[in-house]
């Protein structure tokens, strides 16, 4: 592994600070399916906004550390989501620096990037969080209502937010990539 440098180190901790903050929004606004779609698609831009300007390593902490903050925070509703989190924030990362970096859609790569990103995101999110934890593993210690509300929040919204929070750090990598040095 190359040598971390501490622009390396302070860049991706401003953007985890940042990440924090975004999440500790749900204290003011509630944990509401709104407050989802508003906290995940900013949580998912911090990934993308990391991953594209600092680089995959930091997009990878990222996708590490926010799930652990999640749960701390009681938004997990069980510590076996927290790998599957971390997984699905990982492949979002991941294939969109391969797409984007590797230029495979000319002009548009970082937007493809985020949107077979945030498809496979979904896609490890659903089956691995829905499919296997909550209906294989965790399913019968829950009440009915708690494995509902499990089931929607790891499907759909999942490619929502890493949708809107994706496209929005493309924009602001945009904005951005000119103005700092590598």
């Amino acid at each position: 592994m190359k040598n971390i440098s501490t622009k390396f180190i302070t860049r991706t901790a401003i953007i985890l600070a940042l990440t924090i903050v975004f999440q500790n929004l749900r204290f003011l606004i509630g944990s509401t399916p709104a407050s989802t779609i508003i906290i995940g698609s900013l949580v998912n831009l911090c990934i993308i906004v990391a991953t594209g300007l600092v680089g995959i390593t930091s997009g990878i902490i990222i996708s590490v550390i926010s799930p652990l903050v999640a749960l701390s925070q009681g938004h997990l509703p069980h510590p076996l989501f927290v790998p599957v989190t971390m997984a699905g924030n990982m492949v979002i990362a991941i294939i969109y620096y391969y797409i984007s970096k590797r230029n495979l859609a000319g002009n548009v790569s970082g937007y493809v990037g985020v949107i077979v990103g945030a498809l496979a995101k979904w896609g490890v999110m659903y089956y691995v969080g829905v499919v296997w934890v909550l209906n294989l593993i965790i399913g019968d210690a829950l009440k009915p209502k708690a494995v509902e509300l499990i089931s929607l929040n790891f499907n759909i919204p999942q490619f929502i937010t890493a949708t809107i929070g994706g496209v929005l750090g493309v924009v602001i990598i945009g904005m951005l990539k000119d103005r700092i040095d590598k």
